[in-house]
């Protein structure tokens, strides 16, 4: 059974690995310094492939970090609501509730987001918008990681503390917070990770293909790796975007794989 079991998983390590290494070997041509960090820094459009994909890069980090912005005190509103005040029956229902949110398919969020925000609002096309939309996608999984971070503090230390006469707020600065920071702060990483992945959402509510470099305010739009992938893609024409496209990619997947290791290795630390 071992061994049926290994050669099962054979597949699922080597395809993604594959995948990666393809992903790597076609972006060798122009995946290099001045690709990320150049100083000509072009308005990228049909028929010009800019020569620095820095806004990109600062375009998707943007969004990622307001939108864990965004989803942080949410997410912990919710795990202290399960953790202090839900019953038995309210933890089920708000489980089930994060799991369904979790299983809603992201560009059903974007197109949702395309109607309530951008049109219903009149917030327009802009970086807000998208970061809206990341925080709500990446929300269930935030919230799970916090209430399972919670739900390992031993009872013992915060039955203590509140014998004490601790608040429970006092309980949470504290207890929890010190004992979890390690667990919090992992699933805030592959909250990151994730919220770097999306297109679609962002397709529809806050990015641009050409016109925009750095947005103004949060209310004007932005470009981002993913998008810019996903354009550069269809220009199968031009050899020089196909090249812009697949180090694009490299470069979106490098920042998605330094967040997902440091939250792997933060799991490590916390077991140790």
């Amino acid at each position: 059974m071992k061994i049926i079991l290994i050669i099962l998983a054979i597949p699922a390590l080597l395809l993604p690995a594959a995948c990666v290494l393809y992903i790597f070997y076609q972006a060798l041509p122009a995946l290099n310094l001045s690709l990320i960090l150049g100083s000509d820094i072009a308005v990228v459009g049909v028929n010009s492939i800019g020569q620095s994909i820095l806004p990109q890069i600062t375009g998707s980090l943007l969004m990622m970090g307001l939108a864990c912005f965004f989803a942080l005190p949410i997410a912990l509103s919710i795990a202290l609501f399960h953790a202090f005040w839900a019953k038995k029956r309210q933890k089920k229902l708000l489980m089930a509730l994060l799991q369904m949110l979790q299983g809603i398919p992201p560009i059903v969020y974007g197109l949702c987001g395309l109607i309530v925000l951008v049109h219903t609002l009149q917030w327009g096309i802009s970086l807000a918008a998208g970061a809206v939309i990341l925080a709500i996608i990446i929300l269930p999984l935030l919230s799970n990681s916090l209430i399972h971070a919670f739900a390992r503090i031993p009872r013992e230390q915060t039955d203590a503390a509140l014998s004490l006469g601790l608040s429970k707020f006092r309980v949470l600065v504290r207890i929890w917070l010190p004992a979890s920071w390690s667990n919090i702060l992992t699933g805030l990483l592959l909250s990151m990770a994730r919220a770097l992945s999306e297109t679609a959402p962002i397709l529809f509510t806050a990015t641009v293909f050409s016109g925009i470099t750095w947005p103004d305010s949060i209310f004007s739009p932005v470009t981002s790796l993913q998008t810019h992938i996903f354009y550069l893609a269809q220009e199968g024409s031009n050899i020089q975007a196909i090249h812009t496209a697949w180090a694009s990619a490299a470069t979106l997947l490098l920042l998605v794989l330094c967040f997902s290791l440091a939250a792997w290795y933060l799991r490590r630390y916390n077991k140790t």
